[in-house]
């Protein structure tokens, strides 16, 4: 029996060629990103910005697309575990990096990136722990993690691996970085946490 790590690659792989002109991406995953981007661009009023900056689980890159609006000198890079969202994203953003990885194993250097973005595939990680000690090791010192996953814990029905806000922000501490701000977004089923290094 396959397990739902190598379900869920499977069925991202099928929804590539289409993914970007789902409703859902009008309804549901725009406005997240732009509720993400938002609250990112505050931490950056008074700082530098970022010169380069990952997404975890990227799918087709539409997060670092959205992202290049407010960064645009910044590097972008994605990982994502499904090779065909890895294609769309390089078809799509050919001046961005993609690369097939997971979040357990991410394949840059330690203190890479200044700003770590990952929306909505929290939940798909095989580790969750081990997938934020990694994004905690390629982050720069004083370098921004900003996560968004939904908190309907009805999902973990279906195995779905949902925390509730006080299991992020204790997940997230565990390695070291400091949660910074916690808010809803989407009527509230999904929390968008930013933390710093």
């Amino acid at each position: 029996m396959a397990s739902k790590s190598t379900n869920d690659i499977e069925r991202f792989n099928s929804w590539a060629k289409t993914y970007d002109r789902s409703i859902m991406q009008r309804l549901f995953f725009g406005p997240i990103h732009s509720k993400m981007l938002a609250m990112t661009e505050k931490e950056y009023v008074s700082r530098k910005p970022p010169i380069s900056v990952l997404d975890v689980g990227c799918g087709t890159g539409r997060l670092s697309r959205a992202a290049s609006a407010y960064w645009p000198h910044a590097g972008f890079f994605g990982v994502d575990p499904a090779e065909q969202m890895i294609s769309e994203a390089k078809r799509l953003n050919p001046v961005a990096s993609f690369e097939v990885s997971t979040a357990e194993s991410l394949p840059f250097p330690d203190q890479t990136f200044d700003l770590v973005l990952s929306s909505l595939s929290f939940h798909h990680w095989a580790d969750q722990a081990r997938g934020l000690r990694e994004i905690a090791r390629v982050l720069r010192p004083e370098g921004r993690f900003c996560l968004a996953d939904h908190t309907a814990t009805l999902a973990n029905l279906f195995h779905e691996k949902v925390k509730s806000r006080a299991q992020i922000r204790g997940l997230i501490s565990d390695t070291g970085l400091s949660v910074v701000t916690q808010q809803g977004a989407w009527t509230r089923l999904v929390l968008v946490t930013i933390a710093k290094k």
